[in-house]
C-alpha cells in the first residue's frame, strides 16, 4: 500500500461541504467524494491519502483516508478551465477521520518530520510509509471527537449491520449494458475513456451480473465493481444495494435495488470461481467476451481485481425498476460518477425518489418486477453450506454420542435420532439471521408435519445459521417457540 498527500488550498476552491462532512465523521459516518491527484498515475484503489490545508492558516492535516477508485480523467474542479475542455487526474476518496480545523497543524508537522515537504505545489506526492504510520497514529492521537473512528493503520472499517439484522443502503453505479447485464455487449467500452477496463477489455465483469440460469443453491455469484475494494473492505458484511447506470445519451437510469447483498471473502470467492469453471461459465464467458470483440485472456487476471466474482445474493432478494425509470441529471448524481459504493441514507433515498423522471400516466400502479423465478429445493449446495453441514455433524457427534445422524434423508440437512428424541437441522448460509429463520422455517414445518410425511414426528426443530442470533430476530424466535409453542431453537456454525 503507496500514501499520497492530497492538497485543499480555501484560496483557490471552497469547499463547502467540509463542516457538514466533519460533522457526520464525529457520529461515525464515513466520507466519500473525488479529488484531484495532480499527475500522479500509479494510485491504486486501497492506497492511504492524507489531506492537508495549505494556502492560508490554519495550515495542517485535516484527516485522512482511503483511495477508492484508480485516477481517471474528469473535467476540471475550476470552472473557467473545465469550460475550456481542460481536464484533470481524480480519484475517490473515503474519509476515515475529518475535522473542520487542523488535527495536526503545520508546525507541528514541520517538528515531527523535518525532511519531508508538507507544502508542494498539487496534490498527489507519495508519502514514505514510515510517516504515514505514525502520522496516522498522531492524528489518531488528536482527534478531537472521541467517537471518530480509531482504526489499525491499513485497515479500512466495514460496515456492520444494524442491531435488527437489516444491512446498510448503498448506492451503486454498474457499466451500461444493453442486454440487460445477462451478457457483455460491448456498450461500455464505447462510452468510457481509453484507461478504463472495458475500454482496454472490451468487457466488464459485471456484464453477467443478472445472468437469471447461472445459480448456486439460490445465489447468484456476481461482480460489482463497487465492492471490488484492496483492503477488500466489503468482504463479509451484507448490504443493501440500489444500482444505476449512465446511458449512452447521458440519462441516469435506476436500474434495480438487490437486498442483501453479501460481499465474498477470499476463499468464498476463490471457491465460487472453481464452480463457475467446474460447470462450464467460466469457459462460456470468456467465449461471449470474444464474441463482441473482446480480450478473453484478460479474464481471471488478477492485475485489475482478485477475483471475476466478488458479490452473491438471493434469488428472491433482487427488485428491477421499469426500464423508463430515470434520474434528472442533479448535482448530487453527477458527484456520484465514479463506481464506488455510496452511502445511501433515507433522507438521500427520498431526494432520489423525487428526481425521477415523471413517466406517461396510466391507470395501473406501475409495478417492479422480480428478475427471478422463485427457487425449489437446491440440487446442489454452496461451499460453505457443505462445509457448515461438515462442522455441524461434527459437533453433533459429540453431543450425541450414542445418537444416529444421517445427512440429506428426505431432504433434511442433518437428522439426530436418539431412544428419547428426533432432532432436524435445517441449514441456511446468509449472513442476515432473519433471513435465515425465514428460508428455513418453511422447510422445517413441512418436513416435520405435512400429512405427506410419514414416520416419527420431530421432537425438536433447529435452524442452523453462520451468523449469532441477536436483538429483534431472537425476540421473534423466542415468540415463535413459547407463544405459538412451535418446538425452535437457533444454533451458530461459523464455516
Amino acid at each position: 500500500m503507496e500514501n499520497y498527500l492530497y492538497i485543499w488550498n480555501p484560496k483557490q476552491w471552497p469547499w463547502e461541504e467540509l463542516p457538514d462532512a466533519a460533522q457526520s465523521m464525529s457520529s461515525g459516518e464515513t466520507y466519500v467524494t473525488d479529488w484531484s491527484c495532480g499527475n500522479t498515475k500509479k494510485i491504486q484503489i486501497g492506497d492511504l491519502f492524507l489531506m492537508i490545508r495549505l494556502g492560508i492558516e490554519p495550515k495542517g492535516i485535516l484527516g485522512y483516508g482511503y483511495i477508492n477508485s484508480a485516477p481517471e480523467y474528469a473535467p476540471h474542479w475550476q470552472p473557467a478551465m473545465a469550460k475550456e475542455g481542460k481536464k484533470q487526474l481524480r480519484t475517490d476518496v473515503e474519509f476515515v477521520t475529518l475535522n473542520e480545523q487542523p488535527i495536526v497543524d503545520l508546525k507541528a508537522l514541520n517538528e515531527h518530520f523535518p525532511d519531508f515537504n508538507w507544502t508542494p505545489k498539487c496534490s498527489g506526492l507519495s508519502v514514505p510509509a514510515a510517516i504515514s504510520a505514525d502520522l496516522v497514529k498522531l492524528i489518531e492521537a488528536n482527534t478531537p471527537d472521541s467517537s471518530a473512528k480509531v482504526i489499525a493503520h491499513g485497515e479500512i472499517p466495514s460496515n456492520p449491520d444494524d442491531s435488527d439484522g437489516a444491512g446498510d443502503r448503498h448506492l451503486a453505479r454498474i457499466s451500461y449494458n444493453s442486454a440487460g447485464w445477462e451478457r457483455p455487449t460491448g456498450d461500455a467500452a464505447k462510452q468510457e475513456t481509453g484507461d478504463t477496463y472495458n475500454a482496454k477489455h472490451k468487457f466488464g465483469h459485471e456484464d453477467w451480473l443478472f445472468r437469471e440460469k447461472w445459480q448456486i443453491d439460490g445465489w447468484r455469484y456476481a461482480f460489482i465493481e463497487g465492492f471490488n475494494t484492496k483492503q477488500q473492505t466489503y468482504a463479509g458484511t451484507s448490504l443493501d444495494v440500489s444500482l444505476y447506470t449512465i446511458e449512452p445519451d447521458k440519462r441516469c437510469r435506476l436500474v434495480g435495488t438487490i437486498n442483501q447483498v453479501e460481499g465474498l471473502t477470499e476463499s468464498q470467492a476463490g471457491a465460487a470461481v472453481e464452480a463457475f469453471k467446474t460447470k462450464g461459465w467460466f469457459t462460456t464467458m470468456k467465449a461471449e467476451i470474444e464474441a463482441i470483440g473482446g480480450d478473453g485472456d484478460t479474464l481471471g487476471q488478477s492485475h485489475w481485481t482478485p477475483h471475476i466474482l466478488n458479490v452473491r445474493f438471493r434469488a428472491d432478494n433482487v427488485d428491477l425498476y421499469p426500464d423508463d425509470t430515470y434520474l434528472e441529471s442533479n448535482k448530487w448524481i453527477k458527484d456520484r460518477r465514479r463506481y464506488i459504493l455510496y452511502k445511501f441514507d433515507q433522507p438521500t433515498q427520498d431526494a432520489v425518489e423525487r428526481t425521477a423522471a415523471i413517466r406517461k400516466g396510466s391507470h395501473d400502479a406501475p409495478k417492479s418486477k422480480r428478475l427471478f423465478r422463485k427457487g425449489t429445493k437446491p440440487l446442489e449446495y454452496t461451499p460453505e453450506h457443505q462445509n457448515i453441514q461438515q462442522k455441524l455433524v461434527k459437533e453433533l457427534k459429540k453431543d450425541y454420542p450414542k445418537g444416529y445422524i444421517t445427512c440429506e434423508r428426505d431432504f433434511v440437512d442433518v437428522r439426530v435420532e436418539t431412544q428419547a428424541e428426533l432432532i432436524y437441522f435445517e441449514i441456511k448460509t446468509d449472513l442476515n439471521t432473519r433471513s435465515v429463520i425465514r428460508q428455513a422455517l418453511g422447510q422445517l414445518l413441512e418436513y416435520a408435519y405435512h400429512p405427506a410425511r410419514d414416520g416419527r414426528q420431530p421432537d425438536k426443530l433447529v435452524i442452523v445459521g453462520r451468523s449469532a442470533l441477536t436483538g429483534a430476530d431472537a425476540e421473534y424466535l423466542h415468540y415463535l417457540s413459547n407463544e405459538l409453542k412451535l418446538p425452535l431453537s437457533y444454533r451458530q456454525v461459523e464455516d
